[in-house]
């Protein structure tokens, strides 16, 4: 028997076989499966750092995770953008545009030490910790929490990405497709 195989047939073959090798017997996990990681598919442009002395009313003092001490414009009287808010010495993540003069504005601002400590809702109870750890209290959730990231001033709890509505001495609510979550802090 004689095969006859055109170029393009063989290109394609060859393609097929290297994507089967490199599968190595792999299948997709896209069918509802959960997991825990940490991932975002959007790079995350967010500074994080410590506010430094030099914050005022208007002008934060950043010192950056890389080494770096920044100053950036903040509207105080905006809500939405600064939520937990700016105490010296806290760690903080922010997002910013930048005019074209060089000055950089904030375009919200989380205090991650604000974030820190126990939260409960009707339905959840955990406690957020400085190492990236959730430890949850709620013996009937079925998916409790176990770590937690930032990116983009947006709040990661597992693999849920959360916007934070509102971070109080008192509560927290959280935005995400499903909804909006509102926790108490507990003491």
């Amino acid at each position: 028997m004689k095969i006859n195989l055109t170029l393009s047939t063989a290109v394609t073959l060859f393609i097929t076989t290297l994507l089967m090798t490199a599968c190595n017997g792999k299948t997709d996990n896209t069918k509802g499966e959960e997991t825990d990681s940490l991932v975002t598919l959007v790079p995350d442009t967010a500074l994080y750092g410590i506010v430094g002395e030099g914050t005022t009313m208007h002008v934060l003092e950043l010192k950056t995770d890389g080494g770096k001490t920044l100053s950036l414009e903040m509207d105080t009287e905006e809500e939405s953008s600064v939520l937990g808010g700016v105490f010296a010495g806290d760690r903080v993540t922010l997002t910013f545009t930048e005019n074209d003069k060089g000055e950089k504005f904030i375009t919200r601002m989380v205090n991650q030490t604000s974030l820190m400590g126990k939260w409960t809702s009707l339905d959840r109870n955990f406690k957020i910790q400085e190492d990236g750890a959730v430890e949850s209290a709620g013996t009937a959730e079925t998916h409790p929490y176990t770590q937690w990231s930032m990116s983009n001033a947006q709040l990661i709890l597992n693999a849920d990405t959360f916007d934070i509505v509102s971070l109080g001495p008192d509560s927290m609510s959280l935005e995400n497709n499903e909804g909006i979550f509102v926790y108490k802090r507990q003491k």
